[in-house]
């Protein structure tokens, strides 16, 4: 159902963007990544949530964990949801980060600092475009 959904909405909202359609009946869509050290970006229909992964870097799943929502409200509440995500991840405003050991891994989006104290100098960041320099980092390590 998310698939139905999300799926002609990403075709007319992200036109250009080198959107192949999934392969199994699970694989919803994927994007060519912007940049090598990226990844492709796969969105995947698990029947209640879409998860979403960049390469080996990031996986999100998108759920409005609401039980008294119908499956179609869940679908159209999934797609605005990921809609949203992938507008500002396109646009650049998405950081997004891994620990070296990739255990641990999240995102904000610019302007929500909420999320800096959650990483270190450490980790590695990313935006769509390719890698860029952690935030944190105050020169004790060579930068990206």
């Amino acid at each position: 159902m998310i698939r139905d959904v999300l799926f002609p909405l990403l075709m007319s909202r992200f036109p250009g963007r080198g959107l192949r359609t999934g392969s199994s009946p699970d694989l919803v869509a994927t994007f060519p990544a912007a940049h090598s050290a990226i990844g492709d970006l796969t969105i995947w229909d698990e029947g209640d949530e879409a998860t979403l992964a960049i390469g080996m870097i990031l996986h999100e799943h998108f759920n409005p964990e609401d039980a008294s929502l119908t499956a179609e409200q869940i679908a159209e509440r999934v797609a605005a949801d990921v809609l949203d995500f992938l507008e500002n991840l396109f646009a650049d405003r998405v950081l997004f980060w891994r620990s070296p050991d990739s255990r641990s891994r999240g995102w904000l989006v610019s302007g929500e600092d909420h999320g800096l104290p959650l990483i270190n100098e450490d980790v590695q960041t990313f935006r769509w475009s390719g890698p860029v320099k952690n935030p944190l980092d105050r020169g004790r390590r060579p930068g990206v």
